[in-house]
Formats: C-alpha cells, structure tokens, sequence
C-alpha cells in the first residue's frame, strides 16, 4: 500500500510541472533592427586599357589638382591660404578648393592640391605638375591642335563692372579712354587686350566690342587695388583704376565685407556670364576622354544632389549652378 501511494505522490507532481510549464507565457521573439537607410553608392570606376589618363590615376589612387591661389585670402576669392585662420591655419580654402575636394572624392581618389602658375594652365604643357585644374576657366573656343580639354560647367560666373560708388559708368562702353583693371593671366585681360583674338565659348564671344583707347591696368592683385579704389586717400594710388572688371560675385563680397563706397555694374548683353569648366590635358602618352567623362558623371551628380549649389551659396551668398538669367533685350550705350 505504501509503494502505490508514493507512485501516485509521484504521478501528481509530474502532472503539476507539466502544467506549470503550460501555463508559463511563450517566449517574446527579438525584434530585427530596421534597416538603416541605404547610402548612395557610387560603383568604382572600372580600369580600363591604360591608354587613358584616369587608368594611371586609379592605379597611384591619388588625384593631383592645380588651383590659382590668390595672393590674399580677402573677399573671398576662389582659392586661398586661410592664414588670418586659426583653425585652418594656413591650409588651402574657398570655393574652388571644395570643388576640387568632391571631384576627388567622387572619383574614389586621395586629392593633392598644387599652387599652379595661371600662364602654365592655359598652355597645358603641365610637365605632370598636376591632373586636372580648376582655376576659374571658361571653356574658350581653341585651335583643334590645343592641348587643353574641358568638363562640363561647374558653375555660371556672371561678369561685373566694379565702380566708384559715384562714378558715372552704367554700362561697357563707358569704359572708353578710362583706366580699366583686369585680372593678371585671366580671361579678362584677353578680353580688353587689342593684340589678343577675342574670346569665345562655342563660337560666342565674352565682350560684345571692346571699348576704344582703353587705359588697360593688369592688376597682380586685385584686393589691393579694390581698396584703392574704394579709398581715395590711400597711399597706393598709383593702383587707383576707373573701373575694374571681374567675376561679380567677389565683387559683391568685397563691398559687403569692406563697406567701401564701391558699386557693380552690369552689362550682361555686353559682357555675358562666364561657364566655368574643369581642364584636363594629356600627359606621357596618356589620353583624357574617359577622365573627363568621369568628371562629368561626378559633376552631374553634384548638380543633381544641390552640392554645387550649396558651394557656391556658401562662399558667395547665391546659386551659381544654375544658368544665369538671360540678358536684358537691350543695353543704352549713352
């Protein structure tokens, strides 16, 4: 009688286990993380047979890009030394610096930036000094033999008059027989110089006519002779110009920044808005098609993302990616 009770014992406290354990709430499943959202993913760019530039580049995985570098970094220029930075303490900035930083990036390469002489780009006979530059070109209408090749635009550089804020100059031909500054080793100076052809971008020329008995002043530096201009007092006269013409934008920023009594002009039906390109040239035997094309999947994407537009919002306050306005029908000469 005992044994059978202790089996019965037994029986009813397996049967009470068991339906403890059903009894006990089933285990909550572990959520899957959401997914993060998925990067825009730029596929590398393949190799190809060696017989282009880009192929060399993807081997040494290092992109080298000549820049003008102006002589101060006032006003805002393209490219500068941030000296009066701490922070950047004397490395490359501006506007065309990040430019130059996203095509690197955007090609998967390291990026070397090079102090470029303005002469030495527009022959293309860069001695592989650098690979590509960026240095506010327009893509002028060249000599088929010409070294020097062209990405599509990065930006549209509308042209000003810079002006006393009480001169009488509105328009270009007012220029006649005044003393007219132009930048050093730019496309400005070609466009008031006599002996020179007169530029154009697919066939259309930058400057309409030039105005007669110009009194051309080539300015090395344009800082300085903006604040000439702007001070009649200061010392260095002999900087002193009528009228100095440039990109519009550093012109808007150097009367911002300074709170010189300065004015722009514009003559956009005279003086037309400016593509500005990124210039590539063969070197040792090695061709720049597939380079260039690259650039130019690089640069659409950065039209396409607004990135360019952010650049250029940034340094100078408005979009210079998109096409500037058309030109007024007409322009009073008088």
């Amino acid at each position: 009688m005992a044994a059978l009770k202790a089996k019965l014992l037994g029986l009813i406290l397996l049967l009470s286990l068991l339906a403890a354990q059903c009894q006990q709430p089933a285990p909550v499943a572990t959520p899957t993380p959401a997914a993060s959202p998925t990067p825009l993913l730029v596929a590398p760019i393949q190799p190809g047979d060696g017989t282009d530039l880009i192929d060399k580049l993807l081997a040494d995985g290092v992109l080298k890009v000549g820049l003008r570098v102006w002589p101060e970094a006032e006003f805002s220029p393209p490219a500068f030394r941030g000296f009066s930075n701490a922070a950047i303490g004397g490395a490359l900035n501006g506007y065309e610096v990040d430019v130059a930083r996203f095509i690197a990036a955007g090609l998967g390469l390291e990026l070397e930036m090079v102090e470029a002489y303005p002469p030495v780009i527009a022959t293309g006979d860069w001695r592989n000094e650098w690979d590509i530059a960026i240095a506010s070109l327009a893509p002028l209408d060249q000599p088929a033999a010409s070294p020097v090749f062209y990405s599509t635009p990065y930006a549209v550089m509308p042209t000003g008059i810079l002006v006393p804020a009480d001169s009488n100059i509105q328009n270009l031909a007012q220029l006649a027989g005044r003393r007219v500054g132009v930048f050093e080793h730019a496309v400005y100076q070609q466009m008031f110089t006599p002996a020179e052809a007169v530029p154009t971008v697919q066939g259309q020329p930058l400057i309409a006519s030039r105005p007669e008995n110009v009194q051309l002043i080539v300015l090395s530096n344009v800082q300085k002779a903006i604040r000439a201009m702007g001070q009649p007092d200061a010392a260095n006269s002999e900087l002193r110009v009528d009228a100095i013409v440039g990109p519009a934008p550093v012109f808007e920023q150097a009367i911002t920044e300074s709170k010189l009594p300065l004015k722009i002009v514009r003559d956009d039906a005279k003086l037309p808005p400016q593509p500005l390109v990124i210039a590539a040239a063969p070197q040792a035997g090695l061709k720049v098609d597939r380079l260039l094309a690259e650039i130019n999947k690089v640069l659409d994407r950065l039209h396409r993302q607004g990135t360019l537009a952010e650049l250029s919002l940034q340094w100078y306050g408005q979009d210079l990616s998109q096409p500037a306005e058309p030109p007024p029908t007409s322009t009073p000469e008088n």
